[in-house]
């Protein structure tokens, strides 16, 4: 195995057990505001593993932090809304950042993170039949666009500043 591959390896597999229990800490706290609402900062993870490793390492990322804390949490629940929200919502991402010229990754994460958070509440209304929490949509959507400028703007922030201090490229 070469070194390169090795080190892949490595930061994807960091930046799954920082997502998980990023992930997993949220998961115990209380909701913000609106039953089951979070901030969603182990996603966090998922954007740096994708521009620092590359895409498809994203979704192993992804796909762990969703197993690993909803068995921790004993929210298997989570599973079940998390799982596609993330899937799907994590491909938009990437499909609009490596294909949109000039598109920040702040914009990219409110995407992200609107599309989830309303994902999550589409699969959760359909999967227990209480069509009423569709009332939620609007403020779902101000809470995905704040999440999702604190998300993308901390993700900036870590891009800039290992850019700086280890002359690193994202992934293309």
């Amino acid at each position: 195995m070469d070194k390169f591959l090795s080190k892949k390896i490595t930061l994807t597999a960091i930046f799954a057990c920082l997502s998980a229990i990023a992930f997993t800490i949220e998961n115990l706290l209380p909701p913000f505001f609106i039953p089951g609402a979070r901030l969603g900062l182990s996603n966090v993870f998922i954007l740096l593993c994708a521009l620092l490793v590359g895409k498809n390492n994203g979704y192993f990322v992804l796909i762990i932090k969703i197993l690993i804390g909803s068995i921790v949490t004993g929210n298997y629940l989570a599973i079940i809304y998390s799982l596609p929200a993330g899937l799907i919502s994590y491909t938009v991402e990437i499909i609009v950042f490596f294909n949109v010229k000039k598109i920040s990754i702040i914009a990219v994460s409110v995407l992200g993170s609107v599309i989830n958070i309303c994902l999550q509440n589409v699969v959760f209304c359909l999967v227990t039949k209480t069509f009423e929490f569709l009332i939620y949509m609007p403020y779902l959507i101000i809470l995905g666009t704040l999440s999702g400028t604190l998300i993308g703007f901390i993700v900036f922030l870590a891009i800039k500043s290992l850019k700086k201090r280890n002359n690193l490229e994202t992934q293309n």
